[in-house]
């Protein structure tokens, strides 16, 4: 069990964000000590590690981490209980399928921003490859008398 200090130095996220997280319902509240302090399990830290990186890498916004959490803890609890309706399944596809398509929207927009910031490295090289040339042909055309 884990105290808030040592899980925002865990996962990056301020204790301000993890509370947030709370309050919206993005992670399911901690246990609490007497003190009322929060305590996060194992699993816990897990996952916020996981809302963090898709927050970070993935560029994902709190809405849609609030839709994939609620979607994993949907099937998680299906899972252990009954089973699921066939309604809930379709309507479970559906939202997965819509985020499989985001994240792919995602991925070409980020090989695209990628391939724009290769090509202005590459112009960066050619300006500072002429330069460097230039100055060469300026100083050689200086003659230095004493």
């Amino acid at each position: 069990m884990y105290l808030i200090d040592d899980v925002t130095k865990m996962t990056g996220l301020t204790k301000r964000a993890l509370r947030y997280y709370e309050e919206i319902g993005l992670i399911l509240p901690p246990q609490r000590t007497k003190g009322n302090d929060r305590i996060y399990s194992e699993e816990e830290v897990k996952e916020l590690r996981k809302v963090a990186k898709a927050k970070e890498v993935l560029g994902f916004s709190l809405q849609e981490l609030q839709q994939f959490m609620w979607l994993k803890r949907m099937i998680e609890e299906r899972s252990e209980q009954q089973g699921l309706l066939a309604k809930e399944i379709t309507q479970i596809e559906d939202l997965l399928e819509n985020q499989i398509k985001m994240i792919e929207f995602k991925v070409v927009k980020m090989q695209a921003f990628k391939t724009e910031l290769k090509e202005m490295r590459e112009s960066a090289i050619a300006i500072h490859e002429k330069t460097k040339g230039e100055m060469k042909e300026w100083k050689d055309s200086i003659q230095i008398t004493d």
